[in-house]
């Protein structure tokens, strides 16, 4: 099934292919125009028309969107009784949203005005939603995507979140393919992985065993079994467990730190965040001995190791872990490679320190070592 989408002006196309993949329901391409492109939405429209199965539209256009694709498809544009129902029930008196089609099916924004709709043809499907982010994601979620993975005949989805290489990922799913009947679909944003599987006609017994196939072979690398960030899942573990961390960041400069910020209710579970970037700030701040940094440099396993321990010499924390790396784009003269880093995780029991090789850009490389340093946290706090 082939998916189209056409937005207007902004539109953040990549969350919503992730949150479409999520659901079984690949986009294959997003054409985004000027709110008052109405020859450019013509023209896109006419070309989906015959090349896509379905076609879904934002209306965050200038122009009477609704009023266009009523003309296109030879109907009447009248005010939906469901859509202005739902409108009433939520108080609103202004009933315009609930305008559609005639022979639509409604699609409830249960966060605004704006009705959505279903057309259907006889081998075309069109869609129309709200353009706000708040509204379009919901009615997605809640209603579109189901309606197009059932149009697919997907019974059942389940969505795993991992960390590593995309292409060692899909080896694990497809040696257990070879017992089961699945597709999925493996998406990749900078290491952190979101694993989409679909089961089409499967009895319950046989989806529940194909499930815990999947599960064993991906557990070293899985983090959740639902569709959630490495953030979010590394600060629901401190919460559960009433633990703190601390954080001791060389090359990725304060954004690990970042990333668990981002939760409310951080500031009760961050115990410290130290950005070391220099040599002097690790052997002044987190006792790096000054010989060790001479001897292995401060790209190595015995720094990251140094670097962690010292957070536990300076505060109190449960959990410390720290990064040192090089993100290039030039090498530092010691002949490590760029994309080298090292992660060092632990406790006071005992700090772990793993080593990886990033590719790509300085931004992917650092972010690929935010992404890991999450994930190793993770993996540590759910062993603890």
């Amino acid at each position: 099934m082939k998916v189209a989408v056409i937005a207007f002006d902004n539109f953040n196309a990549l969350k919503a292919r992730e949150i479409f993949i999520s659901g079984g329901v690949e986009i294959s391409t997003v054409q985004i125009l000027s709110a008052t492109d109405d020859i450019g939405f013509k023209r896109a429209y006419e070309t989906f028309r015959d090349t896509a199965d379905v076609l879904i539209t934002l209306d965050g256009a200038a122009f009477d969107l609704k009023a266009t694709v009523a003309e296109f498809s030879n109907t009447t544009l009248l005010e939906n009784d469901n859509a202005r129902k739902t409108l009433e029930e939520r108080g609103f008196t202004d009933f315009s949203g609930a305008s559609m089609p005639l022979d639509a099916t409604f699609i409830p924004n249960e966060n605004g005005a704006y009705q959505g709709f279903v057309l259907e043809d006889v081998d075309f499907t069109f869609i129309m939603l709200p353009a706000a982010e708040k509204e379009f994601f919901p009615a997605c979620e809640k209603y579109v995507i189901p309606y197009l993975a059932a149009k697919v005949g997907i019974e059942k989805c389940v969505v795993f979140k991992c960390f590593g290489d995309k292409s060692d990922a899909e080896d694990l799913l497809n040696a257990v393919k070879e017992k089961f009947s699945f597709d999925f679909i493996v998406r990749d944003n900078l290491g952190d992985l979101t694993v989409s599987v679909f089961f089409k006609g499967e009895n319950e017994a046989e989806y529940r065993f194909a499930v815990r196939e999947i599960f064993t072979a991906i557990k070293d690398i899985c983090y959740a079994d639902y569709n959630v960030s490495l953030s979010e899942t590394l600060f629901t573990l401190l919460r559960l467990g009433g633990k703190k961390i601390a954080v001791a960041e060389s090359f990725t400069g304060g954004r690990v730190a970042t990333e668990i910020i981002k939760n409310a209710g951080a500031s009760a579970y961050l115990n410290e965040s130290v950005v070391a970037y220099s040599n002097e700030s690790k052997a002044e701040r987190l006792k790096v001995p000054r010989e060790e940094l001479s001897e292995f440099g401060a790209v190595s396993a015995k720094v990251a190791y140094r670097m962690a321990a010292g957070l536990f010499k300076t505060g109190a924390p449960d959990v410390a872990v720290a990064t040192t790396g090089l993100a290039g784009p030039d090498g530092d003269g010691t002949g490590t490679p760029v994309g080298r880093c090292f992660i060092a995780v632990g406790t006071k029991s005992g700090i772990h320190t793993y080593k990886f090789d990033f590719t790509g850009s300085r931004e992917e490389i650092t972010e690929k070592g935010v992404n890991a340093a999450l994930f190793c946290a993770v993996k540590t706090i759910k062993n603890m």
